[in-house]
């Protein structure tokens, strides 16, 4: 198998290469007229810096990339009335050259402009371009299965049975290998791993035929700005986040190492993730993740609890009055629905609503960077991270994995075997707390000043 192209590494925030969109000139070919009305159309197409797309491979530190006689292509183009696509086959392959064929109607225009997009699953189901999205939908983070659209645009030259006009097939998008560690640096390998963008829109999901610590994945062409990637882990959730400072380049290979946090490991007062251990500011611990939190994007990706109870430690009221606070009474304490604490910042900042104010002040701690600010957890969210915990911690496999799992982070202290409110209401003049001595939810008074401590909540 020839190589045509070998893409050179770089780093994910400083590649600033450019794609070539030079005019290339094709051999064409005079076809026999076909049967049933059709003509058939050939001609030689090649990629943009002489690269082709179908099998890649490792040749050293580099990728190759060459083509073969099972590629296929969609030619798409409007007869008048309809788009159409029409599949493009390959009949020989010189080097960098792949000479394709297809057949279009006899009835069809003259010089009709057409598109040529590599490979043929990847035209959209308007027949009018590419779908990028879809064609990396299925990747398994294998070399030989990394997908790499490109697309070119002709005019079909049906008097001499060819094409003119052509352009280089441009790439859409560029691979990636990423290396899975931990945060303590340890290699690890994933069952799933997926790329989203700062708005929590999902790039691609990588399932992997068996659990791997090396990805090859093919993602579009990402803006300057911050990602998101989750793995499952040992059958355990993992994230991490990254910020490029200048957009990466279709056609190009990247190379990075993912460190991944997962719960247990903390938030420091910049808004990354460490490992228990390090030694930075530590605010906060991941508690939970995931996107069912209740918040809005970008804060959609998980929960973290400050470190000591607010209020300097003290218990305090949930109101000042045994009085409605307006939100959607819940009585199922075993069946919280989903709510948002955070929703309730801007009306509860008060001196009327105590829990809710020393929650958000936090001790005077700030928020970290790229997180929401400080609230108190709903009933459900609470729900949620004891869950995460003792399934991820699971020393315990109960609510007592969240109550010590600020175990061994320096300047941290557990949840007391105490009760904590959270941000639900039971009815007008109660609220729910959760009583961290066995585990139950009990409904207390709102206005009763010895009933519950604070323990500060983040979404990221």
């Amino acid at each position: 198998m020839k190589t045509t192209k070998l893409f050179f590494m770089a780093a994910l925030a400083l590649m600033t290469a450019a794609c070539s969109n030079d005019d290339n000139d094709f051999a064409q070919q005079p076809a026999e007229q076909a049967a049933n009305g059709e003509i058939t159309i050939t001609a030689t197409v090649s990629s943009d810096e002489g690269a082709t797309t179908r099998a890649l491979s490792i040749d050293g530190s580099n990728i190759a990339s060459t083509w073969e006689t099972t590629d296929e292509f969609a030619i798409l183009f409007n007869d008048g009335s309809n788009n159409v696509k029409r599949t493009a086959t390959v009949q020989s392959i010189n080097g960098s050259n792949v000479t394709i064929t297809f057949t279009i109607p006899e009835s069809l225009a003259s010089n009709t402009a057409c598109t040529i997009v590599y490979p043929a699953s990847a035209a959209n189901d308007a027949n009018t371009g590419a779908d990028v999205a879809t064609a990396l939908a299925t990747q398994d983070g294998t070399i030989e299965n990394c997908p790499e659209v490109r697309v070119g645009t002709a005019t079909i030259d049906k008097d001499n049975h060819s094409l003119s006009d052509v352009t280089k097939l441009t790439a859409q998008n560029a691979i990636f290998k990423f290396t899975l560690q931990d945060l303590s640096d340890a290699a690890k390998s994933a069952t799933e791993f997926k790329v989203s963008d700062g708005s929590g829109n999902v790039m691609t999901t990588v399932t992997p035929g068996s659990a791997s610590g090396e990805l090859y994945v093919a993602l579009p062409v990402m803006a300057a700005g911050t990602y998101w990637f989750n793995a499952t882990i040992d059958s355990k959730p993992y994230i991490a986040k990254a910020t490029t400072a200048a957009a990466t380049v279709a056609g190009k290979y990247y190379q990075t190492t993912v460190k991944m946090a997962t719960i247990g490991d903390v938030i420091l007062s910049d808004g990354k993730f460490a490992a228990r251990s390090s030694t930075g500011t530590k605010v906060a611990m991941i508690a939970y993740l995931g996107s069912e939190t209740g918040e809005a994007a970008p804060y959609n990706h998980g929960l973290a609890l400050a470190l000591s109870d607010a209020n300097g430690g003290s218990n305090c009221k949930w109101k000042t009055e045994n009085t409605d606070a307006g939100h959607t009474k819940q009585t199922d304490k075993n069946n919280f629905t989903s709510e948002s604490g955070l929703q309730y910042n801007a009306t509860h900042n008060s001196d009327t609503y105590p829990a809710f104010k020393a929650a958000i002040a936090n001790n005077s701690t700030a928020a970290p960077t790229g997180c929401s600010s400080w609230f108190l957890a709903s009933g459900y969210q609470w729900n949620k991270m004891i869950n995460a915990c003792k399934n991820v911690l699971g020393t315990k496999n109960n609510y007592q994995d969240l109550r010590n799992g600020f175990n061994g982070i320096s300047g941290a202290s557990n949840l007391k075997s105490a009760c904590y409110w959270s941000s639900t209401e039971n009815n007008t003049s109660k609220a729910w707390d959760l009583n961290f001595m066995n585990g139950n939810w009990l409904d207390d008074s709102k206005n009763d000043a010895y009933a519950c401590r604070v323990r500060a909540c983040l979404a990221f």
